[in-house]
């Protein structure tokens, strides 16, 4: 762009103008966060300029969204769909977090206010508090209370990235760092090692009993 000046001595003066253009964020493509102070939540994105689409996951269901983001950050993303799991998400994005809410397009249902940080979904082999993905669980292994061996079976697919629809084991692994909810199914995600130990611990499940341990 062009600015014309007139100057002291009655000369036409041309002289560039410079404009500066705010660019738009690029966003990372997964993000996870806390939701309802209980659950984690995950949304995936695809971005084309201003232009985004994806989805999240969240207690077993994913749910198709498309929005816009702005160059000061904002987001706002519309579910696509009907009921009452259905809204908009409205965040700031930051270099690290995205922090904002979702509102239910049902006005009855309370919105929800959470942040969110970026996070690659992977197989988490090696993390969590039994060895029930890297070998052959023995009876030794087996010998704990039924609550263990619950917890054990069903870490195998949280390593995975299983996103549970029972509230209860979403809730147990919610706050698990290496935790992420990524898949609705992770059969065939499963090793061959663990779709085994799957096997064995639902084997011995009916035979063992919570244990009270007292103080």
């Amino acid at each position: 762009m062009i600015q014309i000046t007139k100057t002291l001595t009655g000369f036409m003066l041309c002289l560039p103008m410079i404009s500066a253009f705010a660019q738009v964020p690029q966003l990372a493509k997964s993000w996870t966060g806390i939701y309802n102070d209980e659950q984690k939540i995950s949304l995936f994105f695809k971005q084309n300029g201003t232009q985004l689409t994806g989805y999240s996951v969240l207690n077993g269901k994913t749910i198709n969204f498309a929005g816009t983001v702005k160059e000061n950050g904002q987001v706002k993303l519309k579910e696509q769909g009907s009921g009452n799991a259905v809204g908009t998400f409205n965040f700031q994005h930051q270099a690290r977090t995205m922090e904002g809410s979702w509102q239910a397009a049902n006005k009855n249902v309370k919105p929800k206010f959470f942040s969110l940080s970026p996070q690659q979904c992977r197989y988490a082999k090696e993390d969590g508090e039994f060895v029930a993905s890297t070998r052959l669980l023995k009876d030794a292994d087996l010998q704990v209370p039924l609550g263990q061996l619950q917890y054990m079976r069903n870490e195998i697919y949280a390593r995975h990235g299983y996103a549970f629809s029972n509230k209860e084991w979403a809730n147990m692994f919610a706050n698990i760092e290496w935790y992420m909810p990524c898949y609705t199914n992770v059969e065939n995600r499963l090793s061959s090692i663990e779709k085994e130990n799957i096997k064995r611990i639902k084997l011995v499940e009916p035979y063992a009993k919570d244990v009270e341990w007292g103080r």
